[in-house]
């Protein structure tokens, strides 16, 4: 069964705390009207391999940004669906996934990943106009804080992907359940991304309860993308048309790469819009081969941002990208991705 509950919580951040020797969480004292949180962020598993995978993006422009700014602070509930403000770090195409880095929090050059954590909260400590976002499940107890001494005690842990999981954590498995750490930092109209994962957690997973799948055994070879040897990377977004001139063909488009060795036939492929629908592909792609598709039927320009993902036929996901507002205001130009 998937986690218990599932929340967002908007906050300022106050302090911090660095794991200490055998603890796997990084702590967070956050406060919203008056109430403190406490956020516990894990630095490593206590399973092996320990050391996390992590994600910082620094310009961090997803759409699901415009969301979480009209929230009031505080603790709200979140459904674990598509279209709202739940997380997915396979379907919401939030960040290339070859670009996670493994730390661990006792690195042999003394570097670790409380380091890290400190250093991008102590940032957002020190800006007066900062909000943090906590993606994770909620708990409260009629204790004092063990760790940052308020009452009653409350707060977020799972604050990392939540699906995948080995088998001995098959129970905490679910769709759209991610947590993640998001930081607005208004005065420089910029957002930071925080996103972790355990190794043992697989990218490949099922669509309706979030287990981990296994690679067919006439997968090909995995194709090498950013250092990392990913089995559904053979096909990527390249570009995107979506908000075409009018003197164009009234179609939005995509341009697909094939950066595989062989030739990929995208029969029973889509390529799927969110809300804005799914698109059927055909024919084949050479070796190295790009090549603009048009989307069709005609669509309403798209001045909202979104996120586009290429699935296989078997529906799992190969590549996925998004937009911004800003990029979508463009029209008649291409989106690079």
């Amino acid at each position: 069964m998937p986690l218990k509950s599932y929340a967002v919580l908007k906050a300022r951040p106050k302090a911090t705390r660095s794991s200490g020797e055998g603890h796997p969480h990084f702590q967070l004292q956050l406060e919203a009207n008056g109430e403190f949180y406490r956020a516990a962020i894990n630095v490593r598993s206590m399973l092996e391999p320990s050391a996390m995978e992590y994600l910082i993006k620094l310009r961090f422009g997803h759409p699901i940004t415009a969301s979480l700014r009209r929230l009031p602070p505080g603790l709200h509930m979140v459904e674990r669906r598509p279209g709202g403000l739940a997380l997915d770090f396979i379907r919401l195409n939030l960040f290339p996934r070859d670009q996670f880095l493994t730390l661990s929090s006792a690195h042999a050059n003394g570097a670790d990943l409380n380091d890290v954590l400190e250093g991008i909260f102590a940032g957002a400590i020190t800006d007066p106009g900062c909000w943090v976002y906590i993606y994770g499940e909620p708990w409260e107890s009629d204790a004092t804080d063990r760790i940052f001494r308020f009452h009653p005690s409350r707060g977020l842990h799972d604050i990392h992907m939540n699906q995948g999981n080995d088998p001995c954590h098959l129970e905490q498995d679910g769709v759209w359940q991610d947590g993640a750490v998001l930081i607005e930092h208004p005065r420089q109209q910029r957002w930071t991304g925080l996103f972790l994962k355990f190794q043992s957690q697989s990218w490949r997973t099922e669509p309706l309860e979030g287990h981990a799948l296994p690679l067919p055994e006439e997968e090909p070879v995995p194709a090498p993308c950013g250092g990392r040897r990913i089995p559904e990377c053979t096909v990527r977004i390249a570009a995107a048309l979506v908000n075409p001139l009018p003197t164009q063909p009234s179609k939005e488009a995509v341009t697909l790469l094939n950066i595989s060795p062989q030739t990929v036939d995208l029969s029973g492929w889509q390529v799927t819009g969110g809300e804005r629908g799914k698109w059927r592909l055909q024919g084949r792609l050479a070796p190295g081969e790009a090549r603009e598709i048009p989307l069709g039927p005609a669509l309403p320009p798209n001045h909202h941002g979104g996120i586009l993902t290429l699935v296989n036929r078997e529906g799992l996901k190969v590549h996925g990208v998004y937009y911004t507002p800003e990029q979508a205001a463009h029209a008649g130009w291409r989106i690079p991705f």
